[in-house]
């Protein structure tokens, strides 16, 4: 099994290759992931999975067409019956790749993806052309299928699930308190957490602006805490977060974080979790939140709501948080507004249904058993020669 993916940074398209694989190792199978490389690597290879560098994260048509054969090249290596796509660019050198060889080709919709016009639509179908093609939410299910109708029979939706175990409300208080001093968050402050890349279309911006909307109301103070990288391509967006911060006068309530280890952690010494990105496939912040037992509020979009139980689509005590528009910092403070309003036995029943939820329904057991599944399907001998 060869595993396809740009780089191995902290990302959910990179964790749910990394849990597929190790329950293919543990299950007696080889696992191969080729990237560009990244923080991740070491996970894979502690889990007993092959990585192999190679340049996949290109998007030069000259470099991708090398890529086939240093991608049927690996395949042939480790015996691979199945070459597993993650991203565009790679797939359109592994779909080549694995034509050549016969193999089975599998890809994975870890979000949805704009398509302005012919070139960039047919760009993206190659996406939509593997013997099985996997969609992260029913959401993006459905926009593959609008997009591309002949795929409707190869589309499978199988979740992003998040460990129980790693990710479990009685946590450590000791790892909780350091994080929080770590950052030089006193222990009565509360926290609305922002986790992944700081890249605009992940949020921020309407974040910082709605600090000062909320002070303008008279809410009681909160950090904002950002806990994710710079994006390799918007470097500049963190200083204009901070710029916007300062002519606001929040600049002390702005913190920008970076990379953090301690993921669980961060999310219990939260108070609430903001995941107000434009567009998702299946927000796998949501669902770490929520496992954690604390309340999310994010994108009114259909993955959004999907990750989320929120009014008007339930009632208020069937809610797990909230739902926003992007980038609306008005609406985004009405909502942090509403939730800093209620008292504390109300927001730990959210967040206890949150919780009791994400940890019954979108596990890694699901996800890496449906996803073996769709493996084994596919290597299943037709009754019939094709």
């Amino acid at each position: 099994m060869l595993q396809i993916i740009p780089r191995l940074e902290a990302g959910g398209a990179e964790l749910g290759a990394l849990q597929v694989a190790e329950r293919l190792v543990r299950e007696g199978n080889r696992a191969v992931i080729a990237s560009a490389g990244g923080r991740m690597v070491d996970q894979f290879e502690a889990v007993g999975a092959r990585h192999a560098h190679l340049p996949v994260a290109t998007k030069n048509p000259a470099a991708m067409m090398a890529n086939v054969g240093r991608i049927a090249a690996l395949a042939r290596e480790v015996d691979a019956d199945i070459i597993h796509a993650r991203s565009r660019a790679p797939a359109w050198s592994a779909l080549i790749a694995a034509r050549r060889l016969g193999r089975r080709f599998v890809t994975t919709y870890h979000s949805d993806y704009a398509a302005d016009g012919p070139i960039k639509r047919a760009y993206n179908s190659v996406m939509a052309r593997g013997d099985a093609v996997i969609a992260v939410s029913q959401a993006i299910a459905d926009s593959i299928v609008r997009q591309y109708p002949t795929a409707e029979p190869r589309v499978r939706v199988i979740h992003r699930g998040v460990d129980p175990e790693r990710f479990d409300p009685a946590i450590d208080p000791h790892r909780v308190a350091a994080l929080r001093r770590s950052w030089g968050v006193a222990d009565d402050v509360p926290i609305a957490l922002v986790a992944g890349r700081v890249t605009p279309r992940k949020g921020h911006m309407a974040a910082v602006r709605a600090i000062r909307l909320t002070a303008d109301r008279g809410v009681p103070p909160f950090a904002l805490v950002c806990a994710g990288d710079d994006h390799q391509d918007k470097s500049g967006y963190r200083a204009s977060l901070m710029a916007a911060a300062q002519e606001l006068g929040v600049s002390e309530r702005l913190l920008l974080v970076g990379h953090v280890g301690d993921m669980p952690a961060a999310y219990a010494a939260a108070t609430v979790t903001l995941n107000v990105s434009s567009a998702e496939g299946f927000a796998r912040v949501a669902l770490e939140s929520q496992a954690m037992g604390v309340p999310v509020i994010t994108a009114d979009h259909g993955p959004g709501r999907e990750a989320v139980l929120a009014p008007p689509e339930v009632a208020p005590d069937e809610a797990t948080g909230f739902t926003v528009p992007f980038d609306d910092p008005e609406r985004l403070a009405d909502a942090l507004s509403a939730f800093f309003a209620t008292d504390e036995g109300t927001r730990a029943a959210m967040g206890r249904r949150g919780s009791e939820r994400v940890r019954s329904t979108y596990t890694i057991e699901r996800l890496t058993k449906s996803t073996l599944e769709v493996y084994r399907e596919l290597l299943e001998p037709l009754p019939f020669p094709r």
